[in-house]
């Protein structure tokens, strides 16, 4: 079943349905939606080295910030592009860019709530796109999502093109190094955490093995629609939304050459890059920071998951977990904390083989129940340093 007319339906932002109901003289390649909040117009120079492509630029502020001028330089940057249609509905204008591109300006004319922040913005361009595909006038079925300040490879489209089996992408990145030798330590600490992460989640069997960062995302339409889009969340709205298409389909890191992500400070969302950043360089010193999960968790995740895998069973029993965890008591412990004997019912009742089960597993334990196990885990396994963790990792 094609879950696209449904989702525009009944689960779209209405600026989606408005731009269904227009008559568009244009088609493109492909589209990639950006949000901006008091980002400069260096957004648009991304475009020049692609050609055919719409960008559909979602500039917003929150309800908490008064100053609505923030956008306005961008806002007056774009007056100089020949506006080729407006689409009152959907509170968007189209400009014509360099190249054949275009961008697809949308801006709400009252703030976006705080709680719901990036989010929203995300979903209302990626709902926009999804309606511009349904349409056919984008021809590409992935919805590119990054952000202002990321700077985006020649190959980035290209890769996308050879991996039509995905449900999502996850690009490659690299942050550019700050000028100041603290904060770029910092970035560096920071980016191997979180490399060591998803490297401890892909050694352990873990298929939620991926990095989550919502200016390196792009999904399916199909999956898109599926999920029902972004979650209107003012953070984490990536790592939700991956999360729910990962249980559709394979999330894959293509072959290109690596976006280039800002490592600014910042403190428009309660977490990520900008507030990592800030906590790390109020610390003392960065120097033997634990700052890295102990490998003894990816451990302890491997074997619930090799169990799973080898003996996964619809009439397990969590006594069967215990004694096949024995080793491992204070995983069972917070398996079952996070709800293992309410699965195990349901497993039961809904499984009919062992295959049905393993998938159902992965279900259940998917990438934010996976996170809340390693945070369980690390009150009896502290976090530890780099260098304690790449040991650790390597006698695996």
């Amino acid at each position: 079943m094609n879950a696209i007319p449904k989702y525009l339906a009944q689960y779209a932002e209405p600026e989606a349905r408005g731009c269904l109901a227009a008559t568009w003289s244009q088609s493109w390649e492909q589209v990639l939606v950006v949000p901006a909040y008091g980002e400069s117009p260096e957004v648009l120079e991304n475009l020049n080295q692609y050609s055919n492509t719409l960008l559909v630029l979602v500039l917003n502020h929150p309800d908490t910030d008064a100053n609505s001028q923030r956008n306005d330089e961008l806002r007056d940057h774009l007056k100089a592009f020949s506006e080729q249609q407006h689409i009152a509905d959907a509170n968007a204008r189209l400009k014509q860019l360099p190249r054949g591109n275009h961008v697809l300006v949308v801006e709400r004319p009252a703030a976006l709530p705080a709680v719901e922040g990036v989010g929203l913005a995300r979903k209302l361009g990626c709902d926009l796109a999804l309606a511009l595909i349904a349409n056919g006038h984008i021809h590409s079925s992935w919805i590119h999502c990054s952000d202002a300040d990321a700077k985006l490879p020649r190959d980035y489209f290209q890769a996308a093109s050879t991996e039509q089996g995905a449900a999502a992408l996850t690009y490659p990145f690299t942050h550019i190094p700050p000028q100041d030798p603290r904060e770029h330590t910092a970035i560096e600490l920071y980016e191997s955490y979180l490399r060591s992460y998803v490297v401890g989640l892909h050694k352990a069997g873990s298929p939620y093995a991926f990095h989550t960062i919502g200016s390196c995302i792009a999904v399916n339409a199909q999956a898109y629609a599926q999920v029902r889009g972004f979650p209107r969340r003012a953070a984490g709205e990536d790592f939700y939304l991956l999360n729910k298409v990962a249980k559709l389909g394979p999330v894959i890191t293509p072959r290109c050459t690596p976006l280039s992500l800002s490592a600014r400070l910042s403190r428009r969302v309660p977490f990520g890059t900008g507030p990592a950043l800030s906590q790390l360089l109020a610390r003392e010193t960065l120097s033997d920071l634990a700052y890295f999960y102990n490998p003894r968790c990816y451990e302890a995740l491997a074997a619930v998951l090799s169990y799973v895998e080898g003996f996964g069973d619809p009439d397990l029993q969590s006594q069967d977990f215990e004694r096949a965890l024995e080793n491992h008591t204070e995983l069972f412990s917070a398996l079952r904390q996070l709800g293992l004997e309410r699965f195990l019912a349901h497993a039961k009742k809904q499984c009919s083989d062992k295959d049905a089960f393993v998938k159902q597993f992965h279900q259940w334990l998917d990438g934010f129940k996976t996170l809340k196990l390693i945070h369980a885990l690390t009150a009896q396994w502290p976090k530890v340093t780099e260098a304690e963790a790449c040991a650790g990792s390597a006698r695996r």
